[in-house]
């Protein structure tokens, strides 16, 4: 029973109550008279009503006001509070600067580093990538929002260089943003690279991403194959030596990799291409420079090479994939090189 009901059915008690104590009252005003009961003295009236009468009309009063909370109770419906349906606000998507690729055009001056599109939930992003032709390496989180999805295929495993594997960056709430195998070919084959070759990669891509459009990071594509940041800075093959010894393998796929290490990728050349997990500390210099936008540079690579691992030198690593790098950024981030090769290096310990 609600409460507006219960309501009704105390004021109607209330009701009785107040017709008891009037009667009450009507009592001790009138005169007794033993034989017949109470005599009022009010002039106007006469009558005198007996005891037998005043009890008959006290039950047909009760009788009422039980017969009315009966009807009460059986019309009580719960009345339903309807709420306000739920506005839904839909976020309008992004809107992209940059120009969009589109395969098979001119020759550009410059190319983009990466490749930005539309936002996708991520398993659904793992799903459409298999159905294309890549192989999932490893998903990693880099930083709060920032999940890098490392991916191969025969294209470019054929390549059997740095660019055997490429990221992808879901940056939550924002975009989705890939290497771009045109600009980080041009700059790992050097003099072998031919503009257009990673054609059947990019359609690839493109049937998983949609739309792709072009970064503010751009670098002139006659100038990568022979890519240094600045005068007395290293070169590609300026490599960094991580490990030595027989069973490099062993260590990053042992123990040592579930923590250190987000995948291993054999190339048909028999080297092998290594992921590494970098401590939660040594990603945030991306946060000192504001490129987090650019998380996908990671994880870093190393590269087993019979019984040696190597690493690209971070100096030049670093500038290649965030080319606006500037020498006042450059010097923001001066300790990160030493603190990734120490990160890259405890795999192989």
């Amino acid at each position: 029973m609600n409460l507006y009901k219960v309501a009704i059915m105390f004021a109607l008690f209330f009701t009785y109550l107040q017709a008891d104590v009037s009667l009450g009252q009507t009592k001790a005003e009138s005169t007794a008279d033993p034989g017949l009961g109470f005599k009022t003295q009010d002039p106007k009236v006469s009558k005198i009503i007996s005891l037998e009468e005043e009890n008959e009309r006290l039950k047909e009063k009760v009788k009422e006001l039980e017969a009315q909370i009966e009807t009460l109770k059986e019309d009580d419906v719960t009345v339903e509070v309807k709420s306000e349906p739920s506005v839904k606000v839909e976020v309008p998507p992004k809107v992209f600067k940059g120009a969009k690729l589109v395969i098979g055009g001119k020759v550009p001056k410059k190319l983009s580093t990466y490749y930005a599109a539309r936002l996708q939930n991520i398993d659904d992003l793992k799903q459409k990538l298999e159905a294309n032709g890549f192989e999932v390496l490893a998903v990693t989180p880099i930083l709060k929002g920032k999940t890098v999805l490392s991916i191969t295929n025969d294209e470019l495993l054929q390549t059997n260089t740095w660019m055997a594997a490429l990221h992808l960056l879901v940056n939550e709430g924002n975009e989705i943003r890939v290497q771009n195998p045109s600009y980080f070919g041009a700059a790992y084959l050097q003099d072998k690279y031919k503009y257009g070759q990673f054609t059947k990669t990019l359609k690839a891509l493109q049937a998983v991403l949609g739309d792709m459009y072009e970064v503010d990071e751009k670098y002139a594509l006659d100038d990568l194959p022979k890519y240094q940041f600045m005068f007395g800075m290293p070169y590609l093959n300026d490599t960094i030596k991580v490990g030595e010894g027989d069973d490099l393998l062993a260590k990053v796929a042992g123990g040592n990799g579930n923590k250190y290490v987000a995948y291993t990728l054999k190339l048909p050349n028999g080297n092998v291409l290594v992921g590494h997990k970098l401590r939660n500390i040594t990603n945030k210099f991306l946060q000192k420079i504001e490129a987090e936008r650019d998380a996908n540079i990671l994880p870093y690579e190393s590269m087993i090479k019979g019984k040696k691992a190597v690493m690209l030198d971070p100096k030049f690593y670093l500038a290649l994939s965030i080319p606006q790098l500037s020498m006042s950024e450059f010097m923001k981030i001066a300790s990160a090189p030493g603190e990734i090769e120490k990160d890259v290096k405890r795999a192989y310990q």
